[in-house]
């Protein structure tokens, strides 16, 4: 059972282009049960939810082009810590290569690399599975995407004069300046943007510092160790606590496309259950929140979602034999 997971920062320039034009941008995120804040902070949600809400973004706005148009507002802060990673680079080739392998790791299930073709590379991804139909408008995103980091890391005057995708794209690029002259083709297996070569060996002349501004510029994963079910689906749960939300079983497996079924079974096979999950990342915030002599007991029991102290008390004793107050105690004495 594969469960891929997406980045929601990337999802900014879409959500600034809806707001521009007068469209909520509530309400397209809001059926495909997306956090607004998760979007800004950045935080995992579905690959499938994603390729969703683009698909409804340009069918309900009658725009192919929405997707190219969206992304001319992208910023390097809108990778988070791919945007960081890269920062840290000294040369082009260095800066596109930490790009494709974390973004490898932020867009699950996609794989991005450099191919060499002489004295033009073309910037690739791929991908095997079909999540929705708005997979088709993900090749736009990525394209523009692409362009972006060339202009941010090699030259900002640069504008792309060619790129495949493996289905047709129908000439939605045409109607945005700078890709309205790009000559197109049809790939067997990949998407890609050409540019040269002689690019990959210049020195990264940077941009603003992003310590400060990239969203979601530390990815929480799962408990180490954990089986890949577990891990991901507890990456998954953590960026919606936030929000307050934490959905049921069931609608876990409507953002992953996997059946309820089908994750009680893989998550007892890995020795656990989807209350067993959930009370694991509830400890691991108590725990975080504990940590901050400014909270109460109080506060943080309803932070969690328990309808008062004492249940939150007792549900941090079964998993920890103590209370939360001693637990507090005895991280005061050891630092």
């Amino acid at each position: 059972m594969d469960i891929h997971l997406f980045n929601a920062g990337v999802l900014a320039p879409v959500v600034q282009f809806l707001d521009q034009s007068g469209s909520r941008s509530e309400k397209f995120l809001d059926r495909a049960r997306i956090p607004a804040e998760m979007v800004e902070a950045g935080g995992w949600v579905g690959k499938k939810q994603v390729y969703d809400f683009t698909y409804d973004v340009v069918h309900k706005l009658r725009c192919q082009e929405a997707v190219f148009s969206a992304y001319l507002n992208f910023e390097m802060k809108h990778l988070g810590p791919i945007a960081v990673a890269m920062q840290s680079c000294k040369t082009v080739k260095e800066a596109l290569e930490v790009a494709a392998r974390l973004g490898s790791l932020a867009y699950e299930g996609s794989e991005y690399y450099l191919e060499n073709d002489g004295e033009t590379t073309w910037f690739c991804y791929r991908e095997s599975n079909v999540y929705s139909p708005g997979q088709t408008y993900i090749n736009d995103m990525t394209l523009a995407v692409f362009y972006q980091l060339i202009r941010a890391t090699a030259d900002e005057n640069w504008r792309p004069q060619r790129f495949r995708t493996v289905v047709d794209i129908e000439g939605r690029h045409r109607a945005v300046e700078p890709f309205e002259e790009c000559h197109t083709g049809i790939h067997h297996n990949s998407t890609g943007m050409a540019f040269p070569t002689a690019f990959l060996s210049r020195r990264l002349h940077g941009w603003k510092d992003l310590t400060e501004t990239a969203s979601g510029t530390d990815w929480q994963f799962g408990p180490e160790g954990s089986p890949p079910v577990v891990e991901k689906l507890y990456r998954l749960l953590s960026s919606q606590f936030p929000s307050g939300k934490l959905p049921t079983l069931e609608l876990v497996g409507w953002m992953i496309d996997v059946s309820p079924r089908t994750l009680k079974r893989q998550l007892k096979a890995a020795g656990t259950s989807y209350t067993g999950l959930l009370d694991r990342l509830r400890f691991d915030v108590a725990c975080e929140m504990l940590a901050i002599p400014q909270m109460t007991i109080r506060e943080i029991a309803f932070e969690l979602g328990f309808s008062a102290p004492n249940n939150f008390v007792r549900s941090f004793r079964r998993m920890t034999g103590t209370t939360p107050g001693e637990y507090r105690a005895q991280c005061h004495v050891d630092q």
